[in-house]
């Protein structure tokens, strides 16, 4: 019988089950994963704020799904080799990879890149840390006096980065436009540990990096503590000023991590998987873990850090065309 001949009820009927049958296909998907250990891809080197703050995570979330999680580290090519990995995964749920600022910075900073937007779907956004401007032991301690510095440009003044387009390379370009400084220049490295050990040594004149990894090097005198990016002061840092209170509120910056899956992976898991992080976030002990660290539990459903990311790209790719940035 042609579907137009169909009586109006019959067909409401038709409809309501295949909607029944789609919806305990998700349930069974949902009820069913995991049942085998899972992989998440973090782009960036072993010790970073990125990998610790996953393992963090990771670990409750592992303890919640009742499966392994193994972290696996994927560093290379500004967070492009590990993100690749994930793109061309089996959308199964068992490959999930995570995301920084310069997952969103490098779809204007790269004229073409080995996947599209279209090629991960969001689960969740994680967490959320600020980042501390911090400068070498031979430097001015002040940021006032450190700017003073830079501003005359001789010699002019070198910045570490975890490699070009990534979050503290922008910032780095933001604060020298911002303030002035004079033919400051960007110094990549494959990693926050490599970019820590020349600022220690002078060999780069300042950096922004994560609280957390800088707090035990702060403490200890090795490098001045200029500024926090955060809205307020830090609880690890009370003594360090924000970056508004020093009178450059547009610089305010914390550095995220988000969770994306293969494109094609069941609603179901993706759904889950953002629930269960959501639980992991709402725990009090979590959430005094991470404070501790310098970092906040975010979560929230795959809806929602969409939105972030398309604002995410919509703004760096403004920051990324007004400073003429480009990696190719």
């Amino acid at each position: 019988m042609p579907p137009a001949s169909i009586p109006l009820r019959f067909r409401c009927l038709l409809l309501a089950v295949a909607a029944l049958a789609s919806t305990g296909a998700a349930a069974q998907a949902d009820a069913g994963y995991p049942n085998r250990p899972l992989r998440v891809v973090v782009p960036y080197p072993p010790g970073g704020n990125t990998d610790d703050m996953t393992r963090e995570v990771m670990k409750e979330l592992s303890a919640r799904l009742g499966q392994t999680i193994v972290v696996d580290n994927k560093p290379g090519a500004n967070s492009i080799i590990g993100t690749e990995s994930v793109a061309k995964s089996a959308p199964d749920g068992y490959t999930l990879g995570v995301v920084i600022g310069a997952y969103a910075i490098n779809q204007s900073l790269y004229k073409k890149l080995p996947y599209t937007p279209q090629s991960l779907v969001p689960v969740s956004l994680m967490t959320r840390t600020a980042l501390v401007l911090v400068a070498a032991p031979q430097m001015p301690g002040a940021f006032k006096d450190f700017v003073a510095l830079g501003q005359k440009g001789q010699p002019p003044l070198s910045y570490a980065t975890s490699g070009k387009g990534g979050v503290n390379h922008i910032l780095g370009e933001r604060f020298a436009v911002a303030t002035g400084l004079r033919g400051a220049f960007d110094v990549a490295y494959k990693g926050s540990n490599e970019a820590r050990g020349d600022l220690l040594t002078g060999r780069v004149q300042f950096s922004f990096d994560a609280i957390p990894t800088m707090e035990p090097h702060i403490a200890k005198g090795a490098v001045h503590a200029l500024a926090v990016t955060s809205h307020q002061r830090s609880p690890q840092l009370p003594n360090v000023p924000t970056i508004g209170e020093l009178g450059h509120p547009e610089l305010v910056t914390y550095a995220w991590a988000g969770l994306l899956a293969p494109a094609g992976t069941p609603p179901a898991i993706v759904d889950k998987l953002s629930r269960e992080i959501a639980q992991v976030m709402k725990n009090p002990e979590f959430q005094q873990r991470l404070a501790r660290k310098g970092s906040e539990g975010i979560g929230g459903t795959p809806a929602e850090f969409g939105a972030f990311l398309r604002e995410e790209v919509d703004t760096a790719g403004q920051i990324v065309r007004r400073l003429g940035l480009s990696a190719d």
